[in-house]
């Protein structure tokens, strides 16, 4: 059975796109033709890799298992070509993180630390840890910082076996409640959630509910995080509960962080990397950034 790296970019491409047609002209070439290469793999390997939906085509049971085979190839052969004079810069750096000032903190601490004049191509996303996974996982990024609730540990923790990831715990962390400092809140330091039912909670979020979701309370749902300030001063009876912020941020945008009675959730934070990635010089040295700091890096702030 012989595969090149052409043919598992084709797949790769079709599940990418989740349609045929368009993953051949992504990919520069006629439609018969992807047809042709994905049929005969299929021959070759003796399942079918993709199946018809409505909605397009999606891998089979053993098509993913093949899919997540097919990419570590792809990202172990371009990490074999990167090793060449005109491959990848060794400074590259491609992260995911959590919606965390104290992450995004860290990240900025640790490219000081780099020096003036290093050069660097550095790209630093914030998303969803489920995202996080897959973008580790399609090779987009080699390291990621995820948060998740306590109850999910059990989740996270077979994710990481199943996708042959390691996942370092950085801390916990219990969310506390901010409001502007224009809130009729702001005089509190500590609330309970009886009196916060009377407040408009302000959520971090870029997905709609269905109409016909029952939700008790009035929530504002927004992804970016200057809208969520301005809608804080804009309205003095909304609220949103966040990380424990540094004095310095709060005082730049003005807020007050107040702890509930109650508690509030607990979170989890974590690096996660494939120990076998094709990762550059410039992320293995924040993963001792990160775990060792004790051998001369700057420390960062965790929870």
């Amino acid at each position: 059975m012989d595969f090149n790296t052409h043919q598992l970019h084709c797949l790769v491409e079709i599940e990418r796109t989740r349609s045929v047609s368009q993953a051949a002209a992504n990919l520069y070439m006629s439609q018969p033709n992807l047809s042709r290469i994905l049929r005969e793999t299929e021959n070759a390997v003796g399942f079918p890799i993709f199946e018809r939906t409505r909605k397009g085509v999606r891998p089979t049971q053993k098509g993913v298992t093949l899919l997540r085979h097919a990419r570590n190839i792809l990202r172990e052969a371009d990490f074999i070509q990167g090793m060449g004079p005109a491959g990848e810069s060794p400074n590259r750096f491609r992260i995911c993180l959590p919606r965390s000032y104290r992450h995004a903190q860290n990240v900025a601490r640790f490219l000081q630390s780099l020096g003036p004049g290093e050069k660097l191509d550095a790209m630093v996303k914030e998303c969803h840890p489920r995202q996080a996974l897959e973008l580790l996982d399609s090779g987009s990024a080699e390291v990621a910082v995820i948060r998740f609730s306590l109850e999910y540990g059990d989740y996270f923790a077979e994710q990481m076996e199943q996708r042959s990831m390691t996942m370092k715990p950085l801390g916990q962390t219990e969310y506390t409640v901010v409001v502007s400092r224009n809130s009729p809140l702001a005089s509190r330091h500590q609330v309970s959630r009886e009196t916060l039912s009377h407040y408009r909670e302000i959520r971090h979020r870029d997905v709609f509910y269905p109409r016909n979701l029952p939700q008790e309370g009035s929530f504002l749902y927004t992804v970016d995080r200057l809208a969520q300030i301005q809608m804080l001063h804009g309205l003095p009876d909304a609220y949103m509960w966040w990380e424990p912020l540094e004095e310095g941020v709060c005082k730049t945008f003005a807020l007050t962080q107040l702890s509930c009675q109650e508690g509030g959730t607990r979170y989890q934070d974590a690096l996660v990397y494939k120990p076998r990635g094709p990762m550059s010089e410039t992320e293995r040295r924040y993963l001792r950034f990160l775990l060792e700091p004790e051998k001369g890096e700057t420390a960062p702030l965790l929870g």
